[in-house]
């Protein structure tokens, strides 16, 4: 690759982003959030072109209606404090807002937008946020080097790149000293080159605090979690070399990936005395390694998560109260994806089970004598050696439900489920 090929294949990559980090959020808070850029864009006097091309790049990786694009000019001449209320209501997390001020900067830096009038409003905006000057330095500084590279590469120079990056790791660490912190995917939305990693060897989180991840994490030897300390791993890529063992504490991962590298224990996490686990909107590899979740207490939320690549033990074993497994995968999962041992309920819906396979039971083995209802899910490839291709009770008991699932290529064929109270199979062609 040469010089030209390289700086347009980084441009693409710093300018001409694909999406938005909130391009999922609901159309309402799309609609406050792109009003309140446009107060910058149609608020001045002169409407630059090239100001209003920046913002409608931001406005297509956001996924912004086009037809509510057409108004937003308009709305902020005619219905401006109506409008600007909604846009308080409305972006109210830190990131939230952390993202919105470095979306300002990006217009005023790429627009060509008057500086004056620019700086005037984003202070506006931080005034009304409660930015503490911290805040406020550390988003001027981080935006400007994380534009001003892009400008950089855009003029064909790459002078300082690695200075620049340097620069901006050193700022965020400050940042964070004093309390703050930002989820990785709105860092690397403003600087695409950013990252910055952890690595915690055979660390114990006791002090009853809440400890947050929002980058590369590295985990070695034992992670453990107890006296009512909670962990939260969000926007991040988490390598296990090792094992989290929770004891009376809380756990919970969001829009992360997760690679068991390694582990000297048959789960990867081991939970017990713990009123809840919440894994939500990620991606774990265990990497023949390992089962992911041993949990003995509490609740089990999992949501819009795939668990992949078990080996000889089941993905999840859950002795806990209840489970609510909902619109996940679990794939590959070769002694089944999930043991049910819930002293109260066990609610699995939309989620799909792919080549699980074990003895009893392919991707599902509820010992349980509680209310079991798995509804609307799909079983593809599973297989178990005897009896319960798909889902294998141990006992025939009132409120153990199968409804509305698709079965695709699984054996033995005639023993799909195995002592289910109800079925209503769909699209079997076998009942």
């Amino acid at each position: 690759m040469n010089m030209l090929d390289y700086l347009a294949k980084k441009k693409g990559e710093t300018m001409l982003l694909d999406e938005h980090p909130f391009a999922n959020a609901s159309s309402s808070f799309k609609t406050a959030y792109c009003f309140g850029l446009a107060v910058l864009v149609y608020g001045y006097k002169d409407q630059i072109p090239v100001t209003v091309e920046c913002f409608s790049s931001i406005l297509s990786n956001i996924h912004f209606d086009l037809k509510q694009q057409e108004i937003l000019a308009t709305q902020v001449k005619k219905n401006f404090e109506i409008k600007i209320s909604n846009t308080f209501q409305k972006i109210t997390t830190k990131n939230e807002q952390y993202c919105f001020i470095a979306d300002l900067y990006r217009i005023s830096f790429f627009g060509l937008i008057s500086p004056t009038f620019s700086r005037d409003i984003i202070e506006g905006y931080c005034q009304v946020f409660n930015f503490s000057s911290e805040e406020k330095a550390f988003l001027t500084e981080f935006c400007e080097l994380g534009y001003k590279t892009t400008e950089q590469l855009r003029n064909n120079s790459l002078s300082y790149y690695d200075t620049k990056l340097d620069k901006a790791i050193e700022a965020y660490k400050t940042f964070m000293m004093h309390g703050y912190s930002v989820s990785t995917t709105i860092l690397q939305y403003i600087y695409p080159a950013f990252s910055i990693s952890y690595d915690v060897e055979d660390f114990k989180l006791d002090d009853g605090s809440i400890l947050r991840y929002e980058s590369n994490l590295h985990i070695k030897g034992t992670f453990t979690i107890s006296n009512c300390s909670t962990v939260v791993i969000d926007h991040a890529k988490v390598t296990l070399d090792g094992s989290i063992n929770v004891n009376n504490g809380k756990i919970i991962i969001r829009n992360s990936h997760v690679i068991v590298n390694s582990c000297p224990e048959d789960y990867a996490i081991f939970v017990e005395n713990s009123p809840i686990i919440k894994i939500e909107d990620s991606i774990i590899d265990c990497k023949q390694k390992a089962g992911f979740l041993f949990q003995n207490s509490g609740q089990l939320r999992l949501q819009a998560t795939t668990i992949s690549n078990t080996p000889n033990v089941y993905a999840i074993s859950f002795y806990g109260n209840s489970a609510e497994i909902i619109t996940s995968t679990f794939e590959n999962c070769h002694h089944g994806a999930l043991s049910n041992n819930a002293t109260r309920e066990l609610f699995i819906a939309s989620t799909n089970f792919i080549n699980c396979h074990n003895k009893h039971g392919g991707a599902i083995h509820s010992r349980s004598l509680v209310d079991v209802t798995v509804y609307n899910c799909t079983f593809q490839n599973c297989h178990a050696d005897y009896i319960g291709a798909a889902v294998y009770f141990s006992t025939l008991n009132f409120g153990q439900s199968v409804l509305g699932c698709h079965f695709d290529n699984c054996t033995p064929t005639d023993s799909i489920l195995f002592n289910q109270y109800d079925n209503k199979l769909i699209d079997t062609g076998l009942i």
